[in-house]
């Protein structure tokens, strides 16, 4: 009965559900910037600076959230700086994923992102929490797992399939769970200190500057999005803006959470069901007929690769729950 209440306790912390909400929603939009790669044929940078430009609209729910709430926006000048360095980072991520999603597909590039917990762990680490090692193998577990989750198949000049880790892919993604890593937990910090609201209109505000900034000084973004402008599909533009909406509520879901939680680490571990998500829609997607780079790759004999390797990745999270 104990271990029934505690599941129930956990259960019933906000917390959770608002990370699986997250995690649902970061596995829609994994497949999102999927189509908008492979049908709509949309380049990285003007994915990137849509991404970016987003934050006005971030700014604009947050002023109101201010004004609604009666919470004040004027914060501390450091936690200000901090806020915006954020918002630098929120604008910054997207690239190296990006590429590797036009790379590997979602159901690759989606569940690398279960190295966030990992690299949350080492960042707290340094703050003065020293981890149980139980988590730590429980983490070495999880990276085991995205390794193989990425791993391709691949038809030699003879013709023979072979396996091979897509080590461009991992490098990336690397990158990007690095930066996410730090986004939640100086966000969290930032958050504690002052107050979420608050916090969340200076990181918008940091990631649209940041934005304007790229497509200034980055002339091959800048002429991606002008053309992208200059001849606009409308239903592309749609998709864009629900998945942008799908990835800051995803975002910020995860920064509520994380506030709201024990650790940035404890948190983002049960991130571990977006590859369950990523796997469901890939599964719906070949029920309904619709293939794209992700779901074709789940019909070839990689497919029991990248199951083991989901599996080793909620093992992980199973053995950092169990030093919790």
């Amino acid at each position: 009965m104990e271990i029934v209440s505690s599941v129930f306790s956990l259960v019933s912390s906000p917390w959770v559900w608002l990370i699986l909400i997250a995690s649902l929603m970061y596995a829609a939009g994994n497949y999102i910037d999927e189509l908008l790669f492979s049908k709509y044929e949309q380049e990285v940078g003007t994915m990137v600076l849509i991404s970016t430009l987003f934050g006005g609209v971030v700014v604009a729910v947050f002023y109101t959230l201010a004004w609604y709430y009666d919470v004040s926006i004027i914060l501390d000048q450091p936690v200000i700086f901090q806020a915006l360095a954020v918002g630098v980072l929120e604008a910054l991520w997207v690239i190296p994923y990006l590429y590797a999603t036009e790379r590997s597909g979602a159901i690759v590039a989606g569940p690398l992102f279960q190295a966030v917990p990992v690299f949350a762990l080492a960042m707290e680490a340094t703050l003065g929490v020293i981890p149980p090692m139980i988590q730590i193998i429980g983490a070495g577990i999880i990276v085991v797992g995205g390794i193989l989750v990425a791993i391709e198949s691949e038809d030699d000049e003879e013709g023979n399939v072979s396996h091979t880790v897509d080590w461009i892919t991992i490098g990336m993604m690397s990158i990007s769970a690095i930066l996410v890593s730090l986004i939640y937990v100086l966000f969290r910090d930032a958050a504690l200190a002052t107050n979420f609201i608050g916090v969340g209109f200076w990181v918008g505000l940091g990631s649209l500057l940041t934005g304007i900034t790229i497509y200034a000084v980055w002339k091959p973004y800048r002429e991606n999005f002008n053309t992208f402008c200059k001849s606009a599909d409308y239903k592309a533009v749609g998709i864009q803006f629900f998945n942008e909406m799908l990835d800051s509520g995803g975002v910020y879901l995860t920064n509520l959470a994380t506030t709201l939680g024990p650790s940035v680490m404890i948190v983002t571990a049960f991130n571990a069901t977006q590859p369950i998500f990523v796997g469901l829609i890939a599964g719906l997607l070949s029920f309904w007929g619709i293939t794209s780079m992700s779901t074709s790759r789940t019909e070839s004999g990689a497919w029991k690769i990248i199951a083991l390797g989901i599996l080793l990745i909620a093992l992980g999270i199973i053995v950092i729950s169990l030093g919790i």
